[in-house]
């Protein structure tokens, strides 16, 4: 079988037609980036308001913190992999649309239970665990959804598209976060993610394309989700090119989750920011966002895919060693942390937008949400990981140890990366060119 033709050494030209056709592709994708917009900055904001309820309200330990971070991305070793499966054989909308109005029920339990005054650490704890799997779920069927809504060959301009609005919300949405604790509260905050979820939903709703049912089979059984999905792990594991990229994907998240963790108590307790500072010095970071999705394009055709790659993983990875390392007034110390989180996203959002592009010209589409499924469930269960690693690192070795350790283990992980990528990209193009030639048998 052939991977699908997709470019990713020269960036997709841009189409011609109207300002919002160029944009959006059409309006079924725009309406659709839309509504991924919306779920992302829902669950990513979750990240800081449930952890930073979890300190303001119970007065929880670092320890604590990882353990809550941990339930929402451990739902990922359960439910990825058998989505993948199920989803190759079913349509991607409906459960895409069951998915987000299930989070909103969720997110409505910790206002409610507040209201009577219920609520608890380990309401939090629930509500972190069910939402998480609803995320992992739909992670995986967002991206698999995607042909359906655009042409072959705007593939990677939507995949794109979409990637800077994920960086955007993983860089935005925890320091959104802290501000609406700060000013509603915590319980109140959630009300927000309420109404991002609905609308969300009520995006995909009014999206008119409708998936093709050709090559989908009902059914299939527990022996073959299984083997549907040893196939995919099997697939990503033979080729060198997404070998390397999920493994860097695993310890990349790891260790950032364990910087995160531990940031949202250091800048607390240490720091001496409260949770509207925390906010803004994580969303000021969205300018690092928008700055790489901007300069994506120029990078890679000066650059070439691999340094770009390399480049991108590298700011990422060595950024959050600003952190630790700040010392100076108030004001200093915002500018210090919003600049780590300003490059930080500057650099993860160059890498994931080529990073995914590359990952999709090298998968078949028949494959593409089981590879889809493999890389979340490494790369994203690592999270969970990284959330205890921090939070324990935290009690032993105190936050500012703790800290150093994880950064520094970022900037290994990323030494690592720059050595064996250009020779994975590079066995991966000299395939694709050899399967390329009318006389090649693949």
């Amino acid at each position: 079988m052939t991977a699908p033709t997709l470019g990713v050494s020269q960036p997709p030209t841009r189409a011609a037609g109207t300002w919002p056709s160029r944009v959006l592709i059409n309006s079924d994708f725009g309406k659709f980036w839309l509504s991924q917009l919306l779920a992302h900055f829902a669950s990513k904001s979750l990240g800081v308001i449930l952890p930073l309820m979890a300190v303001i309200t119970f007065t929880a330990t670092p320890t604590q913190i990882g353990l809550l971070n941990a339930a929402q991305f451990f739902p990922v070793f359960l439910v990825t992999l058998s989505a993948g499966a199920w989803l190759d054989r079913r349509s991607r909308r409906p459960a895409l649309i069951a998915a987000y109005a299930g989070n909103a029920i969720l997110a409505v339990v910790i206002p409610l239970t507040s209201s009577v005054g219920l609520v608890h650490l380990y309401v939090l704890f629930f509500v972190a665990f069910g939402m998480g799997s609803l995320i992992a779920f739909s992670d995986v069927a967002y991206q698999a959804y995607v042909p359906t809504l655009v042409p072959q060959e705007r593939l990677v301009s939507a995949n794109s598209r979409l990637e800077t609005a994920f960086s955007l919300a993983m860089v935005a949405a925890p320091g959104l976060g802290g501000v609406l604790v700060g000013v509603l509260g915590g319980p109140a905050s959630m009300t927000v993610a309420v109404i991002a979820y609905v609308l969300a939903a009520g995006g995909l709703l009014a999206v008119r394309a409708r998936e093709k049912a050709a090559g989908r089979k009902a059914g299939g059984g527990g022996a073959g989700i299984v083997a549907r999905i040893v196939e995919g792990m099997r697939f990503t594991a033979g080729m060198p090119l997404l070998r390397v990229l999920t493994l860097q994907g695993a310890w990349f998240n790891l260790f950032e989750q364990a910087v995160l963790t531990l940031y949202l108590v250091y800048a607390i307790r240490v720091l001496g920011f409260s949770p509207q500072l925390v906010g803004l010095t994580m969303s000021l970071g969205a300018i690092g966002v928008l700055a790489g999705s901007v300069a994506a394009r120029f990078a890679g055709e000066k650059l070439g895919v691999a340094r770009v790659l390399v480049a991108g993983m590298g700011l990422a990875s060595v950024a959050p060693l600003i952190i630790p390392f700040a010392v100076g007034s108030k004001p200093v110390l915002i500018v210090l942390t919003t600049a780590a989180f300003t490059l930080y996203g500057f650099g993860m959002t160059i890498f994931n937008i080529f990073g995914i592009s590359l990952r999709q010209r090298a998968t078949p589409d028949e494959m593409l949400a089981r590879v889809s499924a493999t890389y979340r469930f490494l790369a994203f269960g690592a999270i969970g990981v990284g959330g205890i690693v921090g939070g324990l690192a935290g009690d032993w070795l105190g936050l500012r140890g703790a800290l150093l350790l994880a950064t520094g283990a970022l900037v290994a992980g990323w030494l690592v990366f720059a050595r064996f990528l250009p020779r994975a990209l590079a066995a991966f193009e000299g395939s694709a060119t050899s399967a390329s030639r009318p006389e090649a048998r693949v």
